[in-house]
């Protein structure tokens, strides 16, 4: 009896190692092996900021030995910051039918990249009484994501509350990418006339380039006293600037209008003047 017992225990351990030795091999040629492949024409692609994302799948192929092409499953997996101004790295990925992921990455250049800028929704001259608000008064924009107005932050003033004289205050922004910008403006803050001249400018920041002197006369617009426009020759007209075409940095240019009646308005533009 004990011999018989050991018999069918041996067929039957015999039994279940063939059955495993099969239900691996079986396992094994079931199972994909094969990692897929992605193929990219070229290292580096470069674009507009205007152009559509899809367009970064130019060039972009995939394969695996047992779904065959995958191009169209290729996916953008993300876009890095910048490296350096323009010019950041796209990362693809693919997913064959085994769950088998695959990655690889080029660099993608922005052909007509520029760094974003602020500008100005009014000139930064106060009156005494009233209240100052920077932030309503200086936004930012830039080439990839538009208005980033909200992302203007104040990083340092000396202003005095309800004090008039000349302060400054230092802006920074950045864009979704990390490009970061910086600006110092300043504020100045005068005593209230009440029939004092409104000069109103047709812009109040504007960027120019090294060695261009802009024509200063053309960003004047409406002169008004107490809310009725001036004729030209009822006015005189001032310009005052130490703007230097040759140096970059940022410069003021004052506007001064006197009346007949000798009331005096100011205004300023700001120009910043880059490589």
């Amino acid at each position: 009896m004990v011999k018989l017992l050991k018999r069918l225990t041996l067929i039957l351990f015999i039994f279940m190692s063939a059955a495993f030795v099969i239900f691996t091999v079986v396992e094994k040629v079931k199972t994909d092996t094969t990692i897929p492949t992605i193929t990219i024409e070229t290292d580096t692609i470069e674009l507009s900021v205007k152009d559509k994302e899809e367009l970064l799948l130019q060039g972009v192929t995939a394969y695996d030995e047992k779904d065959g092409d995958l191009s169209e499953k290729v996916r953008i997996e993300s876009v890095s910051q910048f490296i350096e101004p323009g010019v950041c790295t796209v990362t693809y990925a693919v997913v064959d039918s085994d769950k088998h992921v695959v990655k690889k990455t080029r660099t993608l250049k922005y052909t007509d990249y520029t760094k974003p800028e602020f500008y100005m929704k009014r000139a930064l001259v106060y009156g005494v009484d009233e209240a100052l608000d920077i932030r309503s008064a200086v936004g930012a924009r830039d080439c990839i994501d538009g208005d980033i107005s909200e992302r203007v932050a104040i990083l340092t003033t000396d202003y005095i509350r309800n004090t008039a004289g000349v302060f400054t205050v230092s802006l920074q922004v950045s864009n979704s990418k990390g490009d970061t910008i910086y600006l110092d403006v300043t504020v100045h803050v005068e005593g209230n006339e009440t029939m004092a001249p409104e000069i109103q400018l047709k812009k109040s920041l504007i960027y120019v380039k090294k060695g261009e002197t802009p024509v200063f006369e053309d960003y004047l617009g409406d002169v008004t006293v107490n809310g009725v426009l001036m004729k030209p020759e009822d006015i005189q007209l001032l310009i005052s600037t130490n703007y230097d075409p040759d140096n970059e940095g940022t410069y003021n240019v004052h506007y001064y209008i006197s009346t007949e009646a000798g009331y005096e308005g100011h205004s300023i533009l700001t120009v910043v003047v880059e490589e």
